[in-house]
């Protein structure tokens, strides 16, 4: 189905920095070719010093919502009128949505990791891995202790790390520490070694995965990358990025939009887009 677009059309943008490789445009533009919605998505690459001009323009323009990426995840609370209780407990923003020209910020980042893993394992009493301590990390560190999972965090500042985990009572690793992993249940690659174009590249060894272990990698593009076909090779159960993506994006449209997402579309288009 043709997406329409006419001047009473309702803009969403997704900002970062890259942001050309984004498959939100895609998906969210199909879902509003399934629901007839008069919306349309686009691309903003925003740099950091930049990022407080975007959000004005945003109240200039009218911007409806904004799909918010790396690096500007916790940076831009500090420029809303308003940061819902989820996401200032997480600490970081994914979702904005302007209401009359109120800018509220929302993390929808958490149900991308909490829905995949729920599919698979109860999340209760499990020893949870996070690689890395960015806004993904912090999302998927509230979805999991609030489960009733215990954190750990491996970061290579071991400050930064400690700065989120202090309010999880999570612990902190280096990440070079990779033989400690074998302990845990489910490792979550927070970090972005292994994106495109660096995708031969892997956040830890083959050496400290094992086949009882679930490994959520984050990262959507590659679909497959190093760190899964590792985890696959030892056979370990692999959740892959394209999941969170999906998921996060399925109630970031219902934030934006105020309908039900055509989950299904959606889905389809980004797997479609990346050669699944």
């Amino acid at each position: 189905m043709q997406l329409e677009i006419s001047a009473r059309s309702s803009l969403c943008l997704i900002i970062g920095d890259p942001v050309s490789h984004s498959l939100s445009p895609a998906m969210h533009n199909a879902a509003y070719a399934a629901g007839r919605l008069p919306f349309v998505m686009t691309g903003a690459h925003v740099r950091a010093e930049g990022l407080t001009d975007a959000i004005k323009g945003m109240r200039a323009l009218g911007i409806r919502g904004l799909a918010v990426t790396m690096p500007h995840k916790v940076a831009i609370m500090e420029l809303l009128d308003a940061v819902d209780p989820v996401a200032a407990t997480i600490g970081a923003v994914n979702t904005v949505v302007n209401e009359n020209g109120k800018l509220t910020g929302y993390n929808t980042d958490w149900l991308g990791i909490l829905r995949p893993l729920e599919r698979r394992t109860s999340l209760k009493g499990k020893r949870v891995a996070l690689l890395g301590a960015g806004g993904a990390a912090q999302a998927a560190l509230y979805a999991c202790s609030t489960q009733g999972a215990s954190v750990a965090i491996f970061n290579r500042s071991l400050d930064k790390a400690e700065s989120i985990a202090t309010r999880f009572d999570a612990s902190v690793h280096p990440l070079e520490n990779t033989e400690e992993l074998s302990a845990f249940d489910i490792i979550i690659n927070t970090t972005s070694v292994g994106m495109a174009p660096d995708i031969d590249a892997s956040p830890i060894p083959q050496s400290a995965l094992s086949r009882n272990q679930t490994i959520f990698e984050t990262i959507y593009a590659p679909i497959t990358t190093t760190l899964l076909t590792m985890s696959e090779r030892v056979g370990a159960t692999t959740i892959s990025g394209h999941e969170m993506f999906l998921e996060q994006g399925v109630a970031q449209f219902q934030l934006h939009t105020g309908v039900k997402a055509p989950r299904e579309e959606m889905e389809k288009i980004v797997r479609s887009s990346l050669g699944a």
